[in-house]
C-alpha cells in the first residue's frame, strides 16, 4: 500500500506540475486518470484500494506508519537522484 499511495503522490504532482497548464479539464478528473494508471501498474482493484484507503482512515496510527514509509522511500530516491548527478557548474 505505501508503494501504491507514493506512487500516487508522484502522479499527483504530475498533474500539479504539467497536465492542469495544459488542460481545460478538472483537476480530479486528471487525477483519478493517473490514480487509475497507478493502480493498474499495481493490479491493484479499484474497490480494493477504496476499501483499504477507508480502513487506513479509520486507523490514524497505521495509516501514519504507512505515510511514514512512502516519506522514507521519497526521501532515498531523491537522496539517490542527488547522488548520481553531478551538479551543472555556474
Amino acid at each position: 500500500m505505501a508503494n501504491i499511495l507514493y506512487d500516487i503522490a508522484l502522479a499527483e504532482g504530475f498533474v500539479e506540475t504539467y497536465k492542469l497548464k495544459d488542460s481545460t479539464l478538472s483537476k480530479d478528473s486528471i487525477l483519478q486518470k493517473e490514480i487509475d494508471i497507478v493502480l493498474k501498474f499495481h493490479r491493484v482493484d479499484p474497490a480494493l484500494f477504496a476499501k483499504s484507503y477507508e480502513y487506513y482512515q479509520r486507523h490514524p496510527q497505521e495509516f501514519k506508519v504507512l505515510i511514514d514509509t512512502a516519506n522514507a522511500r521519497a526521501i532515498r530516491n531523491r537522496e539517490n537522484s542527488y547522488s548520481r548527478r553531478k551538479p551543472n557548474p555556474s
